[in-house]
């Protein structure tokens, strides 16, 4: 198709006397680059849609995820809300916001997890109990704060 329209191009614009076979090239070729890059245009387009509407929905399934999450973590279920956020990080990749926002929720799943092994530990040295020492109480503690500065970092950065 394209061979053609050159070829009668050609045939035509090799009459008129101004027009020389080294303005004519260079013109043939510009003309059949304009029309490349529409058609890549144009795809590149339609990926950027699906893509759009990919992201959309993943955003949409990712908040219902992070709903479901903050309500296991307000039941005290950190385990198992640990792992729907993780899998909600997986499946739903493209929703970056919601990503964001499943940082902050891990970092408060990991902080309320901190806060009973800290509980735990300081019964069980308030009781005497042989396995339990201060060390472990210190590194309870120091895990708490730890989550606690991590979730504040990560709120300045959002």
């Amino acid at each position: 198709m394209i061979q053609c329209l050159l070829f009668v191009l050609f045939n035509y614009f090799s009459k008129i006397p101004i027009l020389s076979m080294k303005t004519l090239l260079p013109l043939i070729a510009a003309l059949c680059l304009c029309g490349a890059c529409s058609r890549c245009a144009s795809k590149e387009d339609a990926k950027t849609e699906a893509y759009s509407e990919n992201r959309s929905r993943m955003e949409k399934e990712a908040q219902v995820r992070l709903a479901q999450a903050r309500s296991l973590l307000a039941a005290g279920r950190q385990g198992e809300a640990k792992v729907v956020v993780e899998q909600m990080r997986k499946d739903c990749y493209l929703a970056l916001d919601a990503r964001g926002e499943g940082i902050l929720l891990m970092d408060s799943i990991d902080l309320q997890q901190a806060r009973v092994d800290l509980a735990l530990t300081d019964s069980l040295l308030r009781v005497g109990c042989d396995t339990v020492e201060q060390a472990d109480f210190d590194e309870a503690c120091r895990k708490v704060q730890f989550y606690e500065r991590k979730i504040q970092h990560d709120r300045s950065r959002q």
